[in-house]
């Protein structure tokens, strides 16, 4: 990255740095001059009017005025801010100048692609990502480099990731929870069929939207695929000879051991890590160091979740199994199992008179829509997902899923007085007509 000699302090010396920047076209430079009144001296209060008006953003006004010009154009794309940091690099949103459309860029750091092996490696992995195309999979648009650094052009998601959303919430409701799971699983069965294990499936590489504007529910996307194995190490190998890839909270025990002996099966035990993640706002081992962690995978039984539907705790506990083979086969297996719960849950709401109708929508688990936009929640989340909900679709997180007193009612047959009292109107006219028969005897 180069600086200038020196930030700029007044107004024309912000100017010469934009334009060096590339950030404006000629004709919305000339704009943005024109917008800021002649009184403004200062670089700084220039800078402020600049974002104000939108010319600029906090992120770009902030490094041009630390004397930062280069670095904001990669090809056809302006870098508008930084959204992620993490062991493998940066993620920035930004703006394909032709196309106006927003994407994000992940920069790797230059230790990931740093031999010409790493880099063949990292682009073979990068054409099989880009085989990928399914909406539960965050979409790989380009790859390329910019000095000794590879980046990656991807599909901006809107949202939050499920760890951000946990933290923010805590704990999930069950079928909010098995809603999340079930569209994970849903991309992984793509990717799987595909050849592509992902290797460091985890909250924070999942990432959650709105469906749309219009229409309630979020979607869950994957991110991350193809560089996984890139990630540097999150501990010292657990065995010797053996080198981790992923994370120490979420890696199914055969990876730790041994990555080569990882299949798609070790994404299905950390997609089970994640599950235990919604439904209790932590991860299932907390070892303190990541040996101790990854020691636990391996021997520990997970801690059980109270309160939990017995075919919700069976599924979780198949996901976390230790041997492999004693997991679901397949992702598809997954959503399979969670659809069946979704379809119990239905047929028990559907003798309950006391709610409305709900119809399970593709995205969505029993309700028809996420339970995210509960009610009294004031977190910038909530605000988001609130503006496509129209609040009137049952909440099962309140509701136990009995049938009401007067559902079994109907199912016993008619109350005891109604039988009465049929009874007592059938003798009764059965008198009456023999009383007749009787008078017309005598005559």
């Amino acid at each position: 990255m180069r600086r200038l000699s020196s930030p700029p302090g007044t107004r024309f010396e912000l100017y010469s740095a934009l334009a060096e920047s590339e950030l404006l076209s000629a004709p919305r430079f000339a704009k943005a001059d024109a917008a800021v009144p002649e009184s403004v001296l200062s670089a700084k209060a220039a800078a402020e009017r600049l974002v104000q008006l939108q010319f600029l953003t906090r992120y770009q006004a902030d490094r041009l005025l630390a004397g930062r010009a280069d670095g904001f154009v990669l090809g056809q794309h302006v870098i508008q801010e930084q959204v992620g940091k993490g062991s493998v690099g940066r993620v920035y949103r930004a703006t394909h100048r032709a196309m106006n459309r927003t994407v994000a860029i992940k920069i790797l750091s230059a230790d990931v692609t740093r031999t010409d092996a790493a880099r063949q490696a990292f682009q073979r992995e990068v054409r099989a990502a880009a085989r990928l195309n399914h909406p539960n999979i965050v979409t790989a648009y380009d790859a390329n480099e910019v000095g000794d650094r590879s980046y990656l052009v991807l599909e901006f998601v809107n949202g939050p990731t499920l760890e951000a959303l946990v933290r923010e919430r805590g704990p999930l409701p069950w079928p909010e929870a098995c809603d999340y799971v079930r569209q994970v699983a849903l991309g992984l069965q793509h990717a799987h069929e595909q050849g592509m294990v992902h290797r460091d499936i985890k909250p924070a590489n999942l990432l959650v939207a709105r469906i749309s504007s219009t229409l309630p529910g979020h979607i869950v996307k994957i991110a991350d695929f193809g560089i996984a194995k890139f990630t540097p190490a999150a501990t010292a190998p657990a065995s010797p000879g053996s080198g981790l890839t992923g994370t120490a909270d979420w890696v199914s025990p055969e990876q730790a051991y041994n990555p080569r002996l990882a299949d798609h099966r070790a994404d299905l035990y950390s997609l089970g890590c994640v599950f235990h993640f919604l439904l209790a706002g932590r991860a299932p081992f907390l070892g303190g160091s990541a040996a101790e962690t990854i020691r636990r995978h391996q021997f520990d039984a997970p801690p059980p979740i109270p309160y939990l539907p017995p075919p919700v705790a069976a599924l979780l506990a198949r996901l976390l199994a230790k041997d492999p083979n004693r997991r679901p086969a397949s992702a598809a297996q997954v959503v399979e199992a969670i659809d069946a719960l979704a379809r119990t849950a239905a047929d028990e709401q559907a003798v309950n008179f006391d709610l409305p109708a709900v119809q399970p929508g593709p995205y969505s688990f029993a309700t028809g829509r996420s339970a995210i936009a509960a009610a009294g929640e004031t977190s910038p989340w909530s605000q988001l997902t609130d503006e496509a909900s129209d609040g009137t679709a049952a909440n099962l997180d309140d509701t136990p899923f009995v049938a009401p007193r007067r559902a079994r009612l109907r199912r016993r047959g008619l109350p005891g007085i109604v039988v009465l009292g049929l009874s007592a109107s059938v003798l009764l006219a059965s008198l009456l007509g023999l009383g007749m028969l009787l008078k017309l005897a005598g005559k």
